[in-house]
């Protein structure tokens, strides 16, 4: 191992124990890993990338690419289109769960072979909740079909998922393959693993998936519109000198008290002896209108953010609604007197669901990606929250689409989609001319094509993309790949295709699935090369393999969006998701083998 390999494989190491432990965001440690990559290139040039060779991430062909399909997704979900369609084919399913599993396939799958499949999970998550409660179907026996789906769509097509178009970027710039990977080059496979995926949840998928109601203690909560708030009782409240029993407080106001904080003591077995007064703070478990109800009590005052010193402060006004947390970096195990959330976001929250009171107060609670908070906001901060990368809103408003641009918009991305395959244009041209034509044809405004575009995964790839380049460089990857190739001498080839398929799966578990491909794509194409292989199988194989990552709900996005969106424990997306990925990893690699080798 020569001193450039290992100042690689210590680089790799830094870049695996950040991301794995999330010290930093995930952008950051890219820009980290980029500026130590060109520090090294500037005393090893031979080794290391150079400045250009540096910032190419900027430029790769990838990340603009997964750019303008960020805004293009942007454009089909301001239409409305998905939402028109799911409403109207879940209108039809009734109660068989076995529709309900059918109709979400049909509709999420092939959206996220053109579309960005988080951007369409998103969309379609509020209706499965709203088509959960009508049916009475556990939420928990839609979610997980739903997020699984969202993935082995994004398998369909090149430009399906990130990690699609970054592999075969990557792929391009080695000049291991003479020409670039066709839009549709692999959507046969796509297709086959899909029809895998559909026929498991038909059949074993179907009674591993969990069967669980929300519950609270013993009791079962049917509505997920129960939240947790804070209300402080004024001066001249009726209730004043009198214990919750004998004013009939939770009666009265349709709510159930669940305990009393006075002077910064808590008082919860004794709640039903103590007399209320003046001052008093009470943490109320109510339904959503309950709450927007007490917003215009008289003598009660509800806690934006749970915050004491804010009943000196004007009420709040502005729209109420609900968002989910998606901003793993800004919420995971953090509270919202950590995040400072009226100070971030011009926005009070009112209310948090959640089963139980963990804290003294609601605002030292932890949070998680995922839980629904209720949200009081002025109309321009709403906008804001809308398009903010760090929350799912879990309302819309019907005049908030834009209907009148379907047709237009659903043209452009067809005639991006043609030029690439019929003229033969690079995708990436035929991309950005369609991000024109959105802001030409006032599908999108010049702010909402800004908001569109997922920073994060920009910044990642222009941090990881020269990393592969290092690994190349300086050898790095021949040397791992020879770690791997006796495996192969001697060994039908698919034993090989079948090593890197989990390799990969495992990787990705790990860290995101687009820092999991620059790792592992270099480390197939020294493979490849080393025993005079067509390099495409292999990559497809990385690609595939980083595409469905079923075994964790932090392993993929959409994941993280449904398990905080149901009754869902950290093991049942391994027991539901662990025989698929077992059961893809063969199929993929027997198809594979039997097509490209």
């Amino acid at each position: 191992m020569t001193i450039e390999i290992f100042l690689v494989l210590l680089v790799i190491g830094g870049a695996l124990f950040f991301f794995v432990t999330e010290r930093l965001p995930v952008d950051i440690t890219a820009f980290l890993i980029l500026i130590v990559l060109m520090i090294l290139g500037q005393f090893l040039p031979e080794s290391f990338p150079s400045v250009s060779e540096g910032l190419s991430g900027l430029s790769s062909s990838a990340t603009v690419t997964v750019l303008a399909m960020f805004i293009l997704s942007a454009g089909i979900q301001r239409t409305g289109i998905i939402s028109k369609l799911g409403r109207a084919v879940f209108s039809f399913v009734g109660n068989s769960e076995f529709r309900q599993i059918l109709a979400i396939l049909f509709i999420v799958a092939p959206i996220s072979g053109f579309i960005n499949n988080t951007a369409a999970v998103a969309i379609l998550l509020p209706m499965v909740l709203d088509l959960s409660r009508r049916s009475g179907t556990p939420a928990t026996k839609l979610l997980i079909p739903l997020s699984f789906f969202g993935m082995l769509g994004g398998t369909l097509t090149l430009i399906g998922t990130s990690t699609n178009i970054l592999a075969a970027s990557i792929l391009k710039e080695s000049g291991s393959l003479g020409d670039d990977i066709g839009l549709f080059e692999f959507t046969s496979l796509g297709l086959v693993v899909l029809f895998t995926g559909v026929v498991y949840f038909l059949t074993i998928g179907y009674f591993l998936l969990p069967n669980r109601k929300e519950k609270n203690g013993d009791a079962e909560v049917e509505d997920r519109g129960v939240f947790l708030a804070e209300i402080v009782i004024e001066k001249g409240h009726p209730a004043i000198g009198k214990t919750l029993l004998e004013s009939k407080f939770e009666e009265k106001h349709d709510i159930r008290v669940l305990k009393l904080i006075r002077e910064k003591k808590s008082y919860i077995k004794t709640l039903a002896e103590k007399t209320i007064e003046e001052g008093d703070i009470l943490v109320i478990r109510a339904g959503e209108q309950l709450i927007l109800e007490l917003i215009q009590k008289e003598k009660v005052k509800l806690l934006p953010n749970f915050d004491e010193d804010a009943r000196r402060l004007p009420a709040g006004t502005g729209k109420i609604v609900k968002v989910m947390l998606r901003g793993a970096t800004v919420f995971h195990d953090r509270s919202l007197d950590e995040i400072g959330f009226w100070k971030k976001y011009n926005a009070s929250v009112v209310g948090l669901q959640s089963l139980e009171v963990t804290s003294q107060r609601l605002g030292s609670v932890k949070l998680r990606v995922g839980e629904t908070l209720l949200v009081q906001a002025s109309l321009t901060s709403l906008e804001k929250l809308k398009y903010s990368k760090d929350f799912l809103l879990l309302e819309t408003v019907e005049q908030e689409y834009a209907p009148e641009k379907m047709w237009i918009t659903l043209g452009i991305v067809v005639a991006v989609v043609a030029c690439s395959v019929v003229l033969g244009i690079p995708i990436v041209i035929t991309a950005l001319g369609g991000v024109v034509a959105m802001f030409l044809f006032d599908c999108l405004s010049k702010e909402e094509i800004y908001n569109a575009i997922n920073w994060e995964i920009i910044f990642l790839l222009a941090g990881v993309i020269p990393l592969g380049v290092a690994m190349q460089k300086s050898g790095a990857a021949e040397f791992l790949a020879k770690g791997i190739i006796p495996i192969a001498e001697g060994n039908p080839s698919i034993v090989l295709i079948l090593l890197l398929y989990v390799i990969t799966t495992l990787l990705t578990e790990i860290i995101s699935n687009n820092a999991a491909v620059v790792l592992i794509v270099p480390i197939a194409i020294s493979v490849a090369t080393e025993v005079h292989f067509n390099p495409l199988p292999l990559v497809l194989t990385v690609m595939f393999a980083a595409s469905t990552s079923f075994l964790t709900p932090v392993g993929y996005q959409t994941n993280t969006m449904v398990y905080g969106s149901a009754n869902y424990r950290f093991s049942d997306f391994f027991r539901v998701g662990a025989p698929l990925n077992i059961l893809l990893a063969i199929v993929t690699s027997f198809f594979i083998w039997l097509w490209w080798l």
